[in-house]
């Protein structure tokens, strides 16, 4: 530890000390502060340099040893001691004499190194020698044995009256906020002191600063370098024989046994963090990251990205995060509460893939409180950089948030800066929260409080050869119990008999997972170049290459072999650079995909990386060739698994011929109809080789599509190892499409055990989860690949025609059967028009007969008002005549009387004046009114005409439309409607005659 240091936090997350351990068991090491500064050390030890030899033991003992002994000076005690007796069994401790206490003073800011100096200053200067307390002061070691002991917080900071040997108080280790000396050459270099928390709720704590001072001003360094050692947090070993080494992420055994307190419990969290920073297009990319530092860009967009999720637990109990309290970061390292920024939250959820706990939070370049972080460090400049993060989880259980803090190196670079070694290191540490189960409460959930949260620094996890890690070994005990040698021979080999290896969860494997080795003998190099060799003089494939490519081509000769038996052409490869200028309808799609290609390969997992860029033109460029196809999901890691042996313009011209000449492209046409075929040919080939399998499906309803799809239309390479995925293309791009069911019925033959066993749900997800992961060895995959080159498929032609001749008749039947829909449809849509029609007759028929019986009735009305006016026409016409013959005889005998004569011509009268008869003049008037209505009369006869002529054209067009109909009863009908109407017809006009004569008789 650095001495110059004035003060030293407590509850620091192991940032400001550092644990040494040795790669030997049996020889310790040692380490010298400030780069193994000698003088350094000489100077920490000079009062020990100094001591002689021959000295004899003077001053007061404590104990057995003595660690430090002063020169006498006068008024004060001839030595300080500092030594290690034992308590309780456990509790060791130095003890430090000549020590007085100058007493305590409230602090609002337990944390401030400031404020924790003023009352140091002030407390030396108020308290004389008479007016403190002597005191002696027990600190709790945290030897490299004892650190369980310390971490666990069982040490307490113990005063002993000098006098009596009194215990007078004590303070828990693990409620010390902060430590601090006093200043070098002033007066409170002799002084120490330290903050401690009085209460038992953040609510009702109180924080005193307790001030020290030490009659010998040396033994200050020594007090530190104590209380140092107290506050070191070491990782706990929560199983017995573990011992964690940082430098390698390893597990080590050891002998120490982890002490389990009964008060208290072990939980170790791992926690995960990348940067990302904003690219041109809008998104974001992690920033590189070596083995010591992040490389961050100076004014640009960042992103923190956290992934937490347990690993272990003492007791295998669980702890659940509901939500993020917030995201902090500071610049610098040892930063106070006060000066982190919190951060926008982007998201926080659980992954549904894994039980990790996913947090993104936004870093605004622009906020002044971070400019430390955009100013460009100098590249022969060898200042560090450090950025502090924390995260404040809200656990449940838990009643405060449980703050995750770390530090990590940064060096800022110019904004248009461009790192060639893109090397992605995530930044993982390792946490652990040591709790305190409180007494139960009313709900069933345990209730814990918070004794203390350290970690164990940064873990680097880039060597993958590594054995266990802390995190994995803890990881699997979570889920699986220890079994006994007996147990594990009997599930591990059963359930992965070819890989030897043992899978603890149930999620499925990556694509693009697993490495493929580029070692290959000397001979096996020596047959392929002679096979090449007679390839390239002949022009032909030389007979041995089948054998040779049923082995395994050398991932050196991949690229080479791959486009020899595909066939490749320059035009194809030329017309590549023109059609990735091109646009397509499909790039947000393809654009999607590419996030989840092979996402467990380094190629391609970053986001508008060098990888996905190019699978992002290759999958354009072909969806642009092949306009009938286009892009189909599942093409992409086809053409993924090209690009990793390939540049782009030689993986298109091999995708081309895989797609053509192969016909793969066949798969995606015509609605998939020569994939249904395809999946026909495996569900007989499993009929005809695996009757017993084929039968197991049929009574669970297993359909070959629901396993098969995903294998013909991607040649398996979306969930199996890249060994495997590459070795299947080999024979694909020998054999053709046959490979495609003798690997899938290799698959299917060599877990015909285990399928047997499953029911739908565990046969699917067999295929999904438990089938990938048997072949994540080379050598499962390669005795895989064996078997199926050694089945037989012959008779896949035969299955074909039955296909074909199943597809016939199947076509036929659909065309009689839609035939028969159609002619049923037509029947059911006639009888429904034929009720319509009934229903319009029905009330066709109703309104004619009402029309009638009006017509009939207004007839009658008509019939008595003529008979009536004939009555009047008669009576009129009787006197008329009578008068007429009066009036002849009147004139008559005027002609013979001459006296008459003169009368006559002087009395005549008209008869419209008043001095004519009133009788005439009534009979004028009624004349008038009966011609009067005479004429209203006809009037009506001729409006009922014209509706009678109207209901005989509705009753004509309703004749028409129903004569189709062929119906023998609505032709009768029909046929009495028109006889009726004929019948009106014809005494309508009789009528209308009579009428007429009477009215010009009457007239």
């Amino acid at each position: 530890m650095d001495q110059d240091r004035s003060s030293v936090k407590s509850n620091d997350s192991g940032g400001g000390f550092e644990f040494v351990q040795s790669s030997r068991e049996d020889q310790p090491e040692l380490k010298i502060a400030n780069n193994g500064d000698l003088e350094e050390l000489k100077l920490s030890l000079s009062e020990v340099l100094k001591e002689e030899r021959t000295m004899e033991e003077q001053g007061k003992r404590v104990g057995a040893s003595k660690f430090y002994i002063a020169s006498p000076q006068e008024g004060k005690e001839s030595d300080i001691v500092f030594e290690t007796p034992t308590f309780d069994g456990h509790d060791d401790g130095a003890v430090f004499n000549q020590i007085s206490y100058l007493g305590a003073a409230n602090i609002n800011a337990p944390k401030s190194e400031a404020e924790i100096h003023r009352n140091m200053a002030i407390l030396n200067r108020e308290q004389g020698q008479d007016q403190c307390i002597r005191v002696s002061v027990k600190i709790p070691s945290c030897s490299s044995e004892n650190t369980m002991i310390c971490y666990r917080s069982a040490g307490s900071v113990v005063l002993i009256d000098a006098a009596t040997m009194q215990i007078i108080t004590s303070y828990e280790v693990q409620r010390i906020l902060f430590y601090a000396h006093g200043i070098a050459d002033s007066d409170e270099a002799a002084c120490f002191a330290f903050t401690w928390s009085h209460g038992n709720s953040q609510e009702s704590a109180i924080f005193q600063c307790h001030v020290f001072r030490c009659d010998i001003p040396e033994a200050v360094r020594q007090v530190s370098a104590c209380f140092a050692k107290a506050f070191m947090r070491s990782p706990p070993k929560p199983q017995p024989s573990l011992m964690c080494d940082e430098s390698q992420g390893d597990l080590k055994p050891s002998s120490l046994q982890s002490p389990v307190s009964t008060m208290s419990e072990l939980f170790i969290f791992e926690l995960t963090m990348d940067i990302k920073e904003e690219d041109s297009k809008g998104g974001y990319y992690v920033v590189p990251k070596d083995r010591s530092q992040f490389k961050l860009r100076a004014n640009t967009e960042k992103q923190l990205c956290f992934s937490v999720h347990q690993v272990s637990s003492v007791h295998q109990r669980i702890l659940h995060i509901e939500r993020c309290f917030g995201v902090l970061v500071c610049p610098g390292r040892n930063v106070r509460h006060a000066d982190m920024r919190l951060l926008e939250m982007l998201s926080m959820g659980n992954d549904p893939g894994s039980n990790k706990y996913i947090i993104t939070g936004q870093w605004d370049s622009s906020d002044p409180a971070l400019e430390s972080l955009n100013l460009v460090e100098e590249p022969s400049s060898a200042n560090k950089s450090y950025v502090t993060v924390a995260i404040d989880l809200v656990i449940r259980g838990i009643q405060e948030p449980v703050r995750l803090q770390l530090e990590t190196k940064v060096k800022v670079y110019p904004k248009n800066e461009r790192f060639w070694n893109l090397s992605k290191r995530q930044l993982v540490q390792q946490f652990y929260l040591n709790l305190k189960e409180l007494a139960a409460s009313d709900t069933n959930e345990p209730q814990f409080e918070v004794i203390s949260v350290d970690t164990s620094g940064e873990i680097d996890r880039t060597n993958k050869s590594l054995g266990i890690t802390l995190s994995g070994l803890m990881s699997l005990q979570l889920v699986d119990p220890i079994l006994s040698p007996k147990e594990e021979k009997e599930d591990d080999f059963r359930d992965d008999e070819l890989s030897g290896i043992k899978d603890y969860n149930d999620e499925p494997m990556l694509s693009g997972t697993g490495n493929v080795s580029k070692d290959c003998s000397a001979a096996l190099l020596e047959q392929w170049s002679e096979a090449l060799t007679k390839w390239t003089q002949t022009g032909t494939r030389p007979k041995q290459l089948t054998h040779l490519v049923y082995q395994g081509i050398p991932d050196a000769l991949r690229a080479e072999i791959w486009q020899r038996l595909a066939g490749h052409s320059e035009d194809v490869m030329d017309k590549y650079r023109v059609l990735i200028t091109k646009e397509s309808s499909c790039e947000s799609v393809i654009q999607r995909d590419i996030n989840r290609t092979f996402p467990a390969h380094d190629f391609f997992k970053k986001a508008g990386g060098l990888g996905q860029d190019s699978l992002f033109r290759l999958s354009k460029a072909y969806a642009v060739y092949d306009e009938e196809v286009g892009y189909c999901q599942g093409l992409s890691f086809l053409a993924a698994a090209l690009l990793l042996h390939m540049p782009e313009e030689q993986a298109f011209c091999v995708l081309v011929q895989i797609m053509y000449h192969y016909k793969l492209r066949d798969l995606f046409k015509d609605g998939f109809e020569n994939l249904n075929m395809r999946l026909y040919q495996l569900g007989r080939l499993l009929e005809d080789q695996v009757q017993d399998l084929w039968q197991h499906f049929q009574e669970k309803g297993v359909e070959e599509h629901m396993y098969g799809s995903q294998w013909f239309l991607t040649l398996f390479t979306a969930k199996f190892p890249l060994h495997l995925v590459f070795h299947i293309l080999d024979v694909f791009l020998l054999l053709g499409t046959d490979t495609l069911f003798l690997v899938a019925l290799a698959l299917l033959t060599s877990s015909k055990k285990d399928l047997l066993q499953l029911d739908f749900e565990g046969v699917l997800k067999y295929f999904r989860v438990n089938l990938p992961k048997k072949y994540r060895t080379p050598k499962a995959s390669a005795q895989l690949m064996k078997k199926a080159c050694s089945l037989n498929v012959k008779k896949l032609h035969k299955y074909e025609k039955e296909y074909l001749t199943l597809k016939n008749a199947q076509d036929k039947a659909d065309l009689y059967g839609n035939e028969f829909e159609r002619l049923k449809n037509e029947l059911q849509f006639s009888e429904e028009d034929r009720e319509r029609l009934r229903t319009e007759v029905t009330q066709v028929k109703e309104m004619i007969q009402r029309e009638v019986q009006r017509a009939n009735d207004e007839r009658q009305r008509n019939e008595v008002i003529i008979s009536d006016y004939k009555k009047i026409c008669s009576q009129l016409s009787q006197r008329l005549e009578e008068q007429v013959q009066a009036g002849k005889i009147l004139e008559s005998q005027e002609r013979v009387c001459p006296k008459c004569k003169g009368i006559s011509e002087n009395s005549w009268v008209d008869p419209l004046s008043a001095d004519a008869d009133p009788r005439l003049a009534q009979a004028l008037q009624r004349v008038r009114e009966l011609e009067l209505e005479l004429a209203q009369t006809k009037l009506e006869h001729v409006e009922a005409e014209c509706r009678n002529q109207d209901l005989i054209h509705q009753l004509n067009a309703v004749s028409s439309e129903l004569q189709a109909s062929k119906s023998s009863w609505l032709n009768k009908t029909l046929s009495s409607f028109k006889e009726a109407a004929k019948k009106e017809g014809a005494s309508l006009p009789a009528r209308r005659e009579s009428k007429d004569g009477m009215v010009r008789d009457a007239a």
